[in-house]
């Protein structure tokens, strides 16, 4: 009976570990709205059972991140902030708490406020700046957030700059490399500020390598894979590309504002 009581708790983290697994195996996958099912599970199970609250906000972390690719805005908004709460309270969650206001902070994007999108990215990095367990991937991710909202603002060679930086720390990262999802995720950015600055020559160049390692990645039926092919159609078709250099501009401009996913 004593052996039993003793392994209950162990049987229920096992039970709340698995569903968030699952929830961000279906996330990475693509499978949203699977994603969202097994992330509720989790919370639903971290209340049942009263786990930790650090392990409930993971949960509504990954539950907010698949609302907000499935559009729900609004619902991911209140699930972020509540994470947000818990991990402020604990001073153990440094890093959760970064992740909380990044995520937190692409969803304002999305919703079109970019002000204070910059504002909560801001408050993440300094979070995680001289935080030396840091993992590099949330690095580059901010670094690349920062660069898009700085191109969105006119700000081109402010968003070069952090270009540069995001690509200067992957590649001399032992953790991520060359060949990572968000290695691509930055030069999709780079080929849109090439274009922007008229360098259409360079971005034409540096556009199917990075499609590659986004596909690499994720495979060509993500949804986020074809929200990319969508956004640069005008880059698979030659012509347009050669004979038209100004509708591929035009076909750049408010990119950002289309992608549902994020992925710009």
């Amino acid at each position: 009976m004593i052996d039993a009581f003793y392994q209950r708790p162990n049987e229920l983290l096992k039970a709340f570990r698995a569903r968030l697994s699952v929830g961000r195996m279906a996330y990475e996958a693509g499978s949203f709205s699977m994603a969202a099912r097994h992330f509720q599970l989790a919370v639903d199970h971290a209340e049942a059972h009263m786990l930790p609250e650090s392990l409930k906000a993971r949960a509504l972390l990954g539950l907010a991140k698949a609302r907000a690719a499935m559009g729900q805005f609004d619902k991911a908004k209140e699930l972020l902030e509540e994470a947000v709460s818990i991990d402020e309270a604990d001073d153990d969650t440094v890093l959760d708490e970064a992740e909380d206001y990044h995520q937190l902070a692409l969803l304002y994007w999305r919703r079109g406020e970019a002000e204070e999108s910059l504002r909560i990215a801001r408050k993440a990095w300094r979070l995680i700046e001289f935080e030396p367990d840091c993992p590099d991937e949330l690095k580059a991710k901010l670094l690349k957030h920062f660069a898009v909202l700085a191109e969105q603002g006119g700000k081109l060679n402010e968003c070069e700059k952090y270009l540069d930086d995001a690509l200067d720390l992957i590649e001399g990262s032992p953790e991520l490399g060359k060949q990572c999802s968000i290695y691509g995720d930055v030069l999709l950015v780079k080929v849109i500020l090439l274009a922007e600055q008229n360098r259409l020559a360079e971005a034409l160049e540096l556009y199917p390598h990075a499609m590659q390692i986004v596909e690499i990645n994720r495979g060509i039926a993500h949804p986020r894979v074809q929200e990319v092919l969508s956004l640069f159609q005008d880059f698979q078709n030659e012509k347009i590309a050669t004979e038209a250099p100004g509708n591929l501009q035009n076909s750049l401009q408010g990119a950002q504002v289309k992608s549902k996913h994020g992925i710009i």
